[in-house]
């Protein structure tokens, strides 16, 4: 703590609130604006992380799905490029059975050349018979001799014709069969090919998408260094505001008698502390329960604090004038205090409401004794502190802490 900032905790909030004046406060204005301002960018940061966090997964999900695609599609080209192995076996098979079917008919038209032939010859010379083979025959053995190769000319010539028959027969079987497996590889090939053809699409499509994510994701990391940047810049300013509404501060209240005048309307509290800010704590001693910001546990943005403060004096932060007296929905019997300047103050979950709408309050003022109304697990007192109000009641909550060092 600076040398300023001890001396102005060492004077009593009278002295301090009448040293400060008009100007003063006006100081104190600037201050806040940046603090409302860093709060707000700090905020806007941490929701761009979380965003960009939920894109990292979603991006995650994807690069998980592209891994998957790529394994399938492996497994689709290798399907594919066996299917069309298979094919081009059984199209080059089909064409070998050809070129032996076309052989084999060869061969038969050449036998059936050279059986035409000895037909002719038979025809005009005449056939051979047994008593011509006989007498023609210089012995037994030369008969036997000429007889047994006349059969077997015969005999061989219809194996030829057979066999040639058959590897025609063969062939055309072969033929046929290379055919069907041809039709089989040619429609896995197609649906092989279909399917590669998809998982490719989908490859692309998901890898745009997936590109695009990492884009967006690059884009709001960029957005959340600029805000820092900018949040940095607001506390700067903020730093220098403080301390030169410090330093004015410090040099009225040098230069004031002592005491002031006591709060109108309502019971006070004889020593509410006050804070480097210069407003009083409102419920001094106490601490914080839950704090500002995100409640993960229950799923909300809390938009101030709540205090310790069970059946107690609440004492009004600054001078002002009561907008709110009643009932707030959930937060129950409430105050809310117009400080000008687009300040406004709340007291939350009240049992007993000591001022009503219109009233003027000072700095120090008890203004209501916290309680359990509204929407509350257990007495308690919700503080907030909302800036550039537009109507004295509503406006951007800002963190308190920065303001009264809980």
């Amino acid at each position: 703590m600076t040398e300023t900032s001890s001396q102005l905790h060492g004077w009593t909030r009278r002295n301090f609130l009448k040293a400060a004046g008009a100007a003063g406060a006006m100081m104190l204005f600037p201050w806040l604006a940046y603090a409302a301002e860093s709060d707000e960018l700090d905020a806007k940061a941490d929701d761009l992380e979380a965003s960009a966090a939920e894109k990292q997964a979603q991006a995650d999900e994807l690069a998980a799905k592209l891994e998957t695609l790529q394994t399938q599609f492996n497994d689709a080209l290798v399907r594919y490029n066996t299917a069309n192995d298979a094919h081009d076996a059984a199209v080059a098979a089909m064409e070998e059975a050809q070129v032996r079917i076309d052989e084999a008919t060869q061969r038969i038209a050449e036998l059936q050349v050279q059986l035409g032939n000895r037909a002719a010859a038979i025809y005009r010379e005449g056939e051979p018979t047994f008593v011509d083979v006989l007498f023609g025959s210089k012995s037994f053995d030369d008969f036997v001799t000429n007889w047994d190769a006349m059969e077997k000319i015969g005999q061989q010539d219809a194996k030829l014709v057979q066999e040639s028959k058959d590897a025609k027969a063969e062939a055309e079987a072969a033929k046929e069969e290379y055919s069907r497996q041809e039709q089989i590889a040619a429609e896995e090939l197609e649906n092989a090919r279909v399917a590669k053809e998809e998982l490719e699409t989908a490859q692309a499509s998901l890898q745009a998408e997936y590109d695009q994510m990492n884009d967006d994701i690059a884009a709001i990391h960029a957005e959340i260094e600029q805000v820092r940047m900018d949040a940095d810049a607001a506390r700067e300013k903020e730093e220098a505001a403080k301390k030169a509404a410090e330093q004015a501060l410090a040099s009225q209240m040098a230069s004031s008698s002592g005491s002031s005048s006591g709060s109108s309307g309502g019971s006070t509290s004889s020593t509410p502390s006050t804070s480097v800010s210069g407003w009083v704590n409102p419920a001094p001693g106490k601490y914080i329960t839950s704090g500002f910001g995100w409640r993960a546990s229950i799923g909300d943005y809390h938009q101030g604090v709540d205090l310790s403060c069970k059946y107690e004096p609440v004492y009004c932060m600054a001078d002002g004038t009561v907008t709110t007296s009643g009932w707030f929905g959930t937060g129950g019997q409430a105050v809310t205090v117009n400080h000008g300047n687009g300040i406004v103050s709340w007291y939350l979950h009240g049992s007993q409401l000591l001022v009503s709408v219109g009233q003027k309050v000072s700095a120090g003022q008890q203004i209501m004794v916290s309680g359990n109304t509204g929407f509350s697990t257990g007495a308690h007192l919700h503080f907030q502190i909302n800036v550039n109000s537009p109507n004295g009641v509503t406006g951007t909550a800002v963190n308190p802490t920065a303001y009264f060092g809980w």
